[in-house]
């Protein structure tokens, strides 16, 4: 009896311990999955993340430089986990073709002269009126301001993300049939233009008629005189070599032209939140390192051109008077859409 008792005793002993090891095995296999999930997890929000990048400039311009940099920062901010792919020198196409791979998401990312990002957000135009602005400051403070925010914020209703305006530089007028002094002087001339609805109509104002054209077709139309001239920074006459086939630059200071730095919006959304922190943040810091290196350039470059031939039509010979009565009729043609935005920019100090 006693026997009985006791080998019972034991077998239930023995039936618990089972049960207590099969639970701890449990909860280890458990804690171990638990581990290795997590750690899948934070090897996946470290993947390497490449962004395609195409946009028009040679080496050695302001966009170029100014991008390379801007890159080489956002690598070192994600610690590597963001890497660009960058196709310059139009080798992707033109403004245009750049900017709808990047809606579409065949590209990623660019930075397009801002005139052509206005065929695709209308409320862009607002800050591409000809001698709209004082100067290079109030450029800079409308563009890094309320409206130029404004303005950004509404790129993402067609499919890309507007980061921050950098710098393309003031258009001055360049042609190879002679110097530009006042208005009468462009009558006859065949000027390219990009498309823009406001530069065609600040052409036709000027008493000539604009041809759009995409930039990297502007130097063979020089060439075979399909095109006389058109208006270009320093930086963008200079490092394309257009200079070669104009022999005569004006500094008329048509318009400020920047540059925006625009992401696909759903690659944009896609991304974890401290990368999405960081493309943004130095997308806005790098705006004024490109800016300071347009600047630094310019002068280098306008030597260049003389040195190479180029007769210069300085700004003070220039009856900008003249020019800014011609397109009048160009701000009031558009007051209806554009003239909230034209006299909140006029009033920026």
């Amino acid at each position: 009896m006693r026997k009985g008792k006791l080998l019972a005793v034991l077998t239930t002993l023995v039936f618990l311990f089972m049960l207590s090891a099969c639970g701890g095995e449990e909860k280890i296999t458990s804690e171990i999955s638990a581990e290795t999930e997590e750690n899948a997890v934070g090897k996946m929000s470290e993947e390497v993340i490449t962004i395609k990048v195409g946009h028009i400039a040679p080496d050695g311009e302001a966009y170029a430089l100014g991008f390379d940099e801007y890159a080489a920062a956002v690598e070192e901010a994600t610690n590597g986990q963001v890497q660009f792919e960058i196709f310059g020198n139009g080798s992707l196409g033109g403004e245009r073709e750049l900017l709808e791979g990047v809606q579409l998401g065949t590209l990623d990312m660019s930075l397009i002269t801002t005139g052509v990002v206005s065929n695709f957000v209308t409320d862009v135009t607002a800050i591409e009126f000809p001698f709209l602005f004082r100067d290079l400051d109030h450029a800079y403070k409308t563009l890094d301001g309320e409206v130029g925010q404004e303005i950004l914020d509404k790129m993402s209703d067609v499919g890309f993300k507007g980061i921050a305006f950098w710098e393309n530089g003031q258009r001055h007028f360049a042609n190879s049939k002679h110097p530009i002094y006042s208005p009468e002087d462009l009558k006859g001339l065949k000027m390219r233009t990009i498309e823009s609805e406001v530069l065609l109509d600040t052409y036709s104002a000027l008493g000539t008629n604009g041809t759009p054209m995409a930039f990297p077709e502007v130097y063979g139309a020089l060439q075979q005189n399909v095109i006389d001239g058109s208006d270009f920074s320093y930086g963008v006459i200079w490092s394309t070599n257009v200079y070669e086939q104009t022999k005569y630059f004006t500094e008329a200071g048509l318009y400020y032209s920047s540059a925006t730095l625009v992401i696909n919006e759903d690659l944009f959304e896609s991304l974890p939140e401290d990368v999405k922190e960081v493309v943004v943040d130095l997308g806005r810091e790098y705006a004024q390192v490109q800016r300071e290196i347009s600047q630094g350039l310019e002068a280098e470059q306008k030597q260049n051109l003389l040195d190479n031939g180029v007769e210069i039509i300085s700004m003070d010979e220039v009856d900008l008077e003249a020019f800014r009565e011609k397109v009048k009729p160009v701000y009031d043609k558009h007051n209806e859409r554009f003239g909230h935005y034209i006299e909140r920019i006029q009033n920026i100090n």
